[in-house]
């Protein structure tokens, strides 16, 4: 048998390869995949585009507050002493002026009864003295040393009876007075809170508003709050603004005064919302439009078939749409998907409008 040569085989494997190649790799190229165009796609990118229009809306800001009442004090003695009654149960409501806590007076009782006696002695005296004067019986220095001495009698007297006072201690406005942390017989110090007294209605809604809601804000309006944990609303005025911006968090202290029915607790947080004027015809946009950069908002903007690029100011923001005050006018075709494929000069396919 005549043996075949080496040479044969060699051609038939590169025949073979060849073969493999052109089955193979050949059919990709040809249908344009990544290897025919270098990876990037040569159609237009397919998004969803809103035509920018003016619409009307209702500006309500959002923001966070806190009950708290007109008046409240940790009701302390001015001065150390036994309790000597305690005229107060804790819960109640108490009036102006009703009193709440008694200290022992007995030592300035006694300083006021002898105060009492070395005065009518000294007017005695002092009467016998003007006698004695109107005859030239002494001289008018000795009448007016114990004139003087009359005098400072009767401003003893005023000392004793502003510290009896002390001992007394009054409710200086209507409220309802907390758990007391004292009982009857008990050494007081002026450092010891013996109960607190907090006035429960009228309370006011303290929150605090953005700086550009500054010309808006006005007292008499109208604001709703709600319990974090309660779907309930309740109405409250504004009957006072901070005259000041707070520099940290560059906004605006307000307080509305609430006098309505329902039993309310100072210290709690509430959610506030403030309706502020209607706002007409304002070019309003969807939220996700907005591309934030470096400096500023952008919107990519389609024209003639391309993506071009806009910096806009932004305004007020409600649930789905954002006000524009710069950078579009009506009219423009601005796009909602593929924002973070699309360039500016990329080719668009608008496919469909966002209402």
């Amino acid at each position: 048998m005549k043996k075949i040569p080496n040479w044969i085989y060699v051609v038939l494997v590169f025949a073979v390869l060849i073969a493999v190649k052109l089955l193979f790799f050949g059919k990709k190229e040809e249908k344009g995949g990544p290897a025919a165009n270098g990876g990037k796609p040569t159609g237009p990118l397919s998004v969803n585009y809103y035509v920018a229009k003016p619409l009307s809306f209702t500006n309500k800001v959002y923001s966070s507050g806190k009950i708290g009442a007109l008046n409240e004090i940790e009701i302390k003695s001015e001065m150390s002493g036994k309790v000597t009654a305690i005229y107060f149960k804790e819960g109640e409501q108490v009036n102006k002026g009703a009193p709440l806590i008694r200290i022992s007076d007995a030592d300035f009782q006694a300083q006021l009864a002898k105060n009492k006696i070395q005065i009518k002695l000294a007017e005695e005296k002092t009467d016998r003295l003007k006698k004695l004067l109107a005859v030239n019986g002494i001289s008018k220095e000795e009448y007016e040393v114990q004139e003087n001495e009359v005098n400072t009698l009767k401003a003893d007297q005023s000392f004793i009876l502003a510290q009896l006072a002390k001992t007394n201690i009054n409710a200086p406005f209507n409220g309802i007075v907390g758990l007391r942390n004292i009982s009857e017989g008990a050494y007081v110090s002026p450092t010891q809170v013996i109960a607190s007294l907090v006035q429960v209605k009228p309370l006011f809604i303290e929150f605090s508003v953005p700086e550009r809601y500054t010309s808006t804000i006005k007292k008499g309006m109208e604001i709703e709050f709600s319990h974090e944990n309660s779907e309930k609303e309740f109405k409250a005025n504004i009957y006072a603004i901070e005259p000041k911006i707070d520099e940290l968090t560059k906004t605006l202290r307000c307080r509305a005064l609430y006098n309505g029915p329902e039993d309310l607790y100072p210290g709690s947080f509430v959610k506030v919302y403030i309706d502020m004027k209607k706002e007409e015809n304002s070019l309003m946009i969807p939220t996700q439009c907005i591309i934030p950069i470096l400096k500023g908002q952008k919107v990519m903007v389609a024209k003639n078939g391309e993506a071009v690029e806009a910096k806009v100011i932004t305004g007020v923001r409600t649930d789905d749409k954002i006000q524009i005050l710069e950078g579009l006018q009506e009219g423009d075709t601005v796009l909602t998907t593929g924002l973070l494929s699309v360039k500016k000069g990329t080719k668009l396919k608008l496919l469909k409008s966002a209402e």
